[in-house]
């Protein structure tokens, strides 16, 4: 009999200083943000990573749809290369450095969240675990 207990790496805060300052992009490719690549190879070793999102939002009325998009790209490592599972349907693939993004269409990377954003000066929350989200990557 085996007996499993969680167990709680150190928090990390994923660096997002130009993220509040993007303005609502309706032309394609879209403006967005990546954060960085977690590497998961080194001393972490875990077999799944809880993601928090605490986003502040600026003081100006929520346009458009009134949602933020929460997205992941999996990454996978064949002892020397890390390579995105995902792109952003532009002829620039993620970097897993954080920095603004462009994309045309999120489609190939997993959905995380759509939290709703509804009201100036909103704090948004919201929840994931990673091995949820590539779940049907593990078993297929």
């Amino acid at each position: 009999m085996t007996t499993e207990n969680i167990s709680y790496g150190t928090y990390t805060a994923m660096t997002v200083t130009n993220l509040q300052s993007l303005a609502i992009d309706t032309t394609d490719p879209f403006a967005g943000w990546q954060s960085a690549r977690v590497d998961n190879q080194t001393t972490t070793k875990a077999i799944d990573f809880e993601v928090q999102i605490l986003l502040s939002t600026a003081a100006t009325a929520p346009a458009n749809d009134k949602t933020v998009y929460v997205y992941l790209v999996p990454w996978m490592y064949d002892g020397g290369t890390w390579t995105p599972m995902a792109n952003f349907s532009t002829t620039t693939r993620p970097t897993g450095n954080e920095g603004t993004a462009s994309m045309s269409d999120p489609n190939s990377m997993k959905f995380a969240a759509g939290i709703p954003y509804l009201i100036t000066s909103q704090p948004l929350d919201a929840h994931f675990t990673v091995a949820a989200l590539c779940a049907a990557l593990f078993w297929k």
